[in-house]
């Protein structure tokens, strides 16, 4: 699933930079439709960043070599889905005792979807959409590929989720948010938060955990720049798991870039208006393989509460990267409402023509 080579790359010209204390990435353009994303540990990354092991990343290529195949019947409209784009280590690998230089993903685009699909800007949208319903497609078949494998790495997010919620993460920031939200939420919305997070560490039941992305969002899908397929970039968060956790991870996102737009919270809240159930409509169409059906029941057991967890995440998150910011008090009443009504508005978008909704 190697980016295809351009006939001539030129030296590369840094497009954009940006991140957090956590991650720092750096967008090159190496001519042509060539670009570069290097993610690169900032000084919060206290886990060094990791590949997939060679069982894994084949079976992520099995993935992606089907799902590229629109004409494998997996997908009812005959559409391919998003490319895997796998990480590769900056560099090569690095010298016993050496710190890596970041993961490198090589794709046709500059700019994610985290960036179009709010830019008010219509054929940006356009395109934004149609790359999360590729992601759909893709997330689908990825979640048919079992995880059988001996050793099966904790899921990044809800790791840091449940060492906030348990007091070990003590930066300024995250203090001052879970003193906070364990005040907004109550104790009884505080313990359904940390079971649910502790819930959704284990291996589902039935046939047991599958190949999970591990952090599918708008800021890992790129769309390319010639007019091809997306690409998601993959590797770092790979595990096995729930797929409730995948869909409801990129869901639970559009969930709140809604809300915040609705309330007036953060860049979201400052931009202009954003046709978000139109996204989630085209990702959900996207998972359950194009056939119409975007509704409850046609999504994985769990996908609410999973897009709720991802809410928390991406607040701890805010809170201990970036800093403490007075809209996180309402972020705290957000995530209150999607608890106690068991994650429900994560799953409410209204009706999209021609399909089924919740």
């Amino acid at each position: 699933m190697a980016e295809p080579v351009t006939a001539r790359e030129t030296e590369p010209v840094t497009v954009r930079e940006y991140g957090t204390r956590y991650l720092r990435i750096t967008v090159r353009h190496h001519g042509g439709t060539a670009f570069s994303w290097l993610r690169a540990p900032g000084p919060a990354h206290t886990r060094p960043q990791r590949l997939p092991a060679a069982a894994v990343e084949a079976a992520l290529r099995r993935a992606g070599t089907a799902v590229g195949d629109a004409a494998d019947g997996d997908a009812a409209d005959g559409r391919p889905g998003a490319r895997l784009a796998l990480g590769e280590w900056a560099g090569g690998p690095a010298p016993d005792g050496e710190a890596r230089q970041g993961v490198l993903y090589r794709v046709q685009g500059a700019v994610s979807v985290a960036r179009l699909l709010p830019s008010g800007d219509s054929t940006a949208h356009r395109l934004a959409v149609s790359a999360l319903a590729d992601a759909g497609r893709t997330l689908r078949r990825l979640h048919r590929e079992p995880w059988d494998f001996p050793q099966r790495p904790p899921h990044p997010g809800l790791r840091r989720l449940r060492a906030w919620a348990a007091g070990e993460e003590s930066t300024p920031g995250a203090t001052r948010l879970r003193a906070l939200a364990r005040t907004r939420l109550g104790p009884s919305l505080w313990a359904r938060l940390t079971d649910w997070s502790e819930a959704a560490n284990e291996p589902p039941g039935g046939p047991g955990a599958v190949l999970l992305h591990g952090a599918p969002s708008t800021g890992w899908l790129v769309p390319s720049a010639a007019g091809g397929r997306a690409a998601l970039l993959t590797g770092e968060e790979v595990t096995g798991g729930d797929p409730a956790l995948d869909l409801g991870w990129i869901l639970g996102e559009l969930h709140e870039l809604r809300a915040a737009a609705a309330r007036g919270l953060g860049a979201a809240g400052q931009g202009p208006p954003v046709d978000y159930p139109a996204a989630a409509h085209a990702l959900l169409s996207g998972y359950a393989g194009g056939t119409g059906t975007t509704g409850v029941t046609a999504l994985p057991s769990g996908t609410e509460r999973a897009a709720t967890l991802r809410l928390a995440v991406h607040m701890r998150d805010f809170a201990s990267f970036v800093g403490w910011h007075e809209d996180l008090r309402r972020y705290c009443d957000l995530l209150a409402e999607a608890l106690a009504e068991d994650g429900a508005p994560a799953l409410q978008w209204g009706t999209a023509p021609g399909n089924v909704s919740s």
